[in-house]
């Protein structure tokens, strides 16, 4: 089955699953969401992805990581993602931590009778520190939207695979998406609140990883956003079905066959209109 594009019309007979492995057991202990017909319906945080003037410089867009073939969702390597975590400290130490110990110093340097050379060495100390928080804060511009990125998974509508990368960008796993099955995970988080995660778990082999899809909407705490998003893969992932209306494929609809067919029989036109997605949110 391998490199067969998955099509909802013509679906192989498939083998039960074997239940092995303590992750792949643990997930499966969630809802389970099965396959089903497009039924056109998105999560609401994709249509509202892109401004109408983004879309527009769309029309001409490329991308090695969102296409008509293939969706990349990718990440920081560790490191990367330490550095990124820095400057965000540093930025905010500079911006808003020094400031106020600055004028804490000064209050006390004049209300109270402190010996100067203690509150000389207080202004050196915090100098120093908003010097080398600027220089981490300015060092972001020499790598800002270039640093090195890795991907975490990717879906394929053209070969029907679904592949999770690991460390180093190495393959951990890649089958047919035919031989997913999809489940909502729950966990608490510190406040009380209910997180949701949403993953692709291999029925066939006990890994210890699945494909978390829900990053697409990651965060979200409406059930029913993650049911639209379940939908919306199915139907990128269906050569059978026409792309999901959202703004981000609007510049690929052109060069999907079934998409293009779609649009004919519907009379859809191109739309980067506002007008547009307001009317597909009021169709939900």
């Amino acid at each position: 089955m391998k490199n067969t594009p998955y099509n909802s019309q013509h679906i192989p007979p498939q083998a039960p699953g074997n239940q092995q492995g303590f992750w792949s057991q643990m997930a499966r202990k969630g809802v389970h969401f099965p396959f089903t017909r497009n039924n056109h319906h998105v999560p609401e945080k994709e249509l509202r992805s892109r401004t109408p003037s983004e879309l527009k410089k769309l029309k001409t867009f490329e991308s090695d990581i969102y296409s008509e073939r293939e969706i990349h969702d990718i990440t920081f390597p560790w490191w990367g993602l330490v550095y990124f975590y820095a400057v965000t400290f540093a930025k905010g130490t500079a911006m808003i931590i020094m400031p106020l110990f600055f004028l804490i110093c000064v209050m006390a340097n004049i209300l109270t009778e402190a010996p100067q050379s203690d509150v000389n060495t207080a202004y050196f100390g915090l100098i120093c520190i908003s010097v080398v928080c600027l220089l981490i804060w300015w060092s972001f511009s020499f790598f800002n939207g270039k640093l090195p990125i890795k991907t975490l998974f990717s879906l394929s509508r053209e070969t029907g695979m679904v592949t999770l990368h690991g460390f180093g960008n190495k393959v951990r796993f890649s089958h047919p998406f035919v031989e997913f099955d999809c489940y909502l995970t729950t966990s608490p988080t510190p406040q009380g609140f209910i997180n949701y995660q949403l993953f692709l778990v291999h029925r066939y082999n006990g890994y210890k990883h699945g494909v978390p899809i829900g990053r697409f909407i990651n965060g979200s705490r409406d059930l029913d956003e993650y049911k639209r998003l379940w939908n919306m893969i199915q139907a990128y992932m269906d050569v059978s079905q026409p792309l999901p209306d959202i703004p981000m494929n609007e510049p690929f609809r052109h060069k999907d066959n079934a998409t293009v067919a779609y649009d004919k029989a519907h009379h859809r036109k191109p739309d980067f209109g506002s007008v547009w997605m307001m009317k597909r949110l009021n169709k939900q």
